[in-house]
């Protein structure tokens, strides 16, 4: 059985090159590289430039490496956004956070002292380390780390799950779950080490890190995954969500949150964002912490729509743009200038349950028979990563069900007409004022979705086109959805929805 072992490679030395009171600066740069300093206009990066909290650097074709005052250094690659979230850092210790937004970083850190941490969050994972050397890459649909040395303790940002990447493993969270890690060939470190050297250099250090190449027993092994678990448990506990949600909060076009009870009687906080993490996408997200009963803990529902080019920068002008790219198709005008490429939503749980929905749009064309431009587009659907069905919408397999009527009158029960993998939905509404949708699949397995208009104090509301509009209107009205599968046995995913944040996007 292969020995655990845990290998430091940057030792503790005097930086003479960081002036008394620079935490971090910029020592090697090529290419195209941008800096927002403290939320100003973005300007090009110089070699030497100092750093610190709140800054942000942004890499086009280009890369970056920065430096710490203690010896810790962070490359960044190409066509990358990195946010240096709080940076406290001295020759002695070090406390810093970052946040990766997108792109890709390389982290070489520093044996780190008693009571130091250090962090990097994707918006879907966040990785703690004590001393060690990893890779993290994120992109819309996955974040990926692949650790050189030490170990690296990652957890879910939306879930309580944590697991551990050692020396020469990689592991990735994507599709809604965490990947376990498994081990790298040569070829795989090889090209991970290549892809983050940067060419031009500043002042070097007075010194340079000594490697030490000793084994770590499994008894200092076990000790540090301790400290990193105890490391995640301090991120995650921190009341109101604090260190996850303050990346979403400072990148947010929309944010609207409150705390209510449920229609259960528990006590609940919901956040719900719009947000651009890519140029070219934007995101809808629902997060609800439940402090009580059998969901306590997250649950979360999002949903990410990516499209043909950028955004236009300015938020009312991408409304405008989702609108006339609508408009565009469904009544028949010209090509719009903007239209899906694809779209996933995501609903999960504090146990794990997921179901996930994935769309792939082609370009509009136009049809002559219709006398409108269409999108032909292919669909998965799972629960709990089992697939429920796939259609290949080009090859004629277009059954649709749509909810027109908010309050679920519609009594037609839709059947698939895929031969391979046929489902019917049925729409109903409940003794208790729910409007339900079954869904029943080939396997005979089923997924219930219930809708609830619920005030701040959880008292249900009656199903009337009036309470529906007051809903779109009135702070103290909520959507209370829960989700019911098979899959789930006895769990569920229930979510308290504020639903002015879906006027923001339509």
């Amino acid at each position: 059985m292969k020995k655990l072992t845990t290998v430091f490679s940057i030792l503790f030395v005097f930086l003479g090159s960081l002036s008394a009171d620079s935490m971090l600066k910029i020592s090697a740069l090529s290419g195209e590289v941008d800096c927002s300093i403290s939320g100003a206009d973005w300007k090009a990066a110089a070699l030497n430039q100092e750093l610190n909290t709140s800054d942000k650097i942004r890499t086009k074709n280009g890369k970056v490496e920065l430096l710490f005052a203690e010896g810790t250094t962070i490359r960044i690659k190409e066509n990358s956004l990195l946010d240096l979230f709080r940076i406290q850092c001295t020759v002695q210790k070090q406390n810093s956070s970052l946040k990766l937004l997108f792109g890709g970083v390389k982290a070489k850190v520093t044996k780190l002292n008693e009571g130091g941490s250090f962090d990097v969050a994707s918006p879907k994972i966040i990785a703690a380390v004590k001393g060690t050397e990893f890779i993290m890459g994120t992109t819309a649909e996955a974040t990926e780390l692949q650790v050189l040395e030490g170990i690296v303790a990652i957890s879910e940002l939306l879930n309580e799950k944590q697991i551990f990447v050692r020396e020469n493993e990689r592991a990735a969270f994507r599709d809604g779950l965490m990947e376990n890690p498994r081990q790298m060939d040569p070829a795989e470190i090889l090209g991970a080490r290549e892809n983050f050297e940067v060419s031009q250099r500043g002042a070097p250090a007075l010194g340079a890190p000594a490697a030490n190449l000793a084994g770590v027993d499994i008894e200092k092994e076990t000790k540090e995954m301790k400290e990193l678990r105890s490391d995640l448990a301090d991120l995650k506990d921190r009341s109101n969500l604090e260190d996850k949600q303050d990346l979403l909060e400072r990148i947010s076009d929309i944010q609207l949150g409150k705390t209510a009870v449920d229609m259960h009687g528990f006590r609940v906080r919901t956040d719900n964002y719009v947000l651009r993490p890519l140029p070219n996408m934007l995101q809808l997200l629902n997060i609800t912490k439940r402090e009580g009963g059998p969901d306590a803990g997250i649950s979360s529902f999002e949903i990410n729509d990516t499209f043909n080019k950028d955004l236009p920068e300015k938020y009312m002008d991408v409304k405008t743009a989702i609108r006339d790219s609508v408009n565009g198709i469904t009544l028949k005008n010209n090509t719009p200038d903007y239209w899906l490429r694809t779209e996933t939503a995501a609903i999960r749980n504090p146990h794990g349950d997921v179901i996930l929905n994935e769309v792939g749009l082609s370009d509009p064309s136009w049809n002559s028979a219709s006398s409108a431009f269409e999108q032909p587009f292919n669909e998965t659907f799972k629960i709990n990563n089992n697939q429920k069905w796939s259609h290949d919408y080009s090859a004629g397999f277009v059954e649709t069900y749509t909810d027109n009527n908010p309050l679920g009158a519609v009594t037609t029960t839709v059947t698939s007409t895929d031969p391979a993998l046929p489902y019917t939905v049925t729409p109903s509404i409940t003794s208790d004022n729910a409007f339900l949708i079954k869904t029943t699949f080939a396997d005979n397995t089923f997924l219930e979705t219930y809708r609830y208009y619920v005030d701040d104090a959880g008292i249900v509301q009656p199903l009337t086109l009036d309470k529906y509009a007051e809903t779109l209107s009135k702070p103290n009205l909520n959507w209370e959805i829960i989700y019911k599968a098979t899959e789930f046995n006895t769990r569920s995913i229930d979510l308290l929805i504020i639903p002015e944040i879906f006027s923001h996007l339509f």
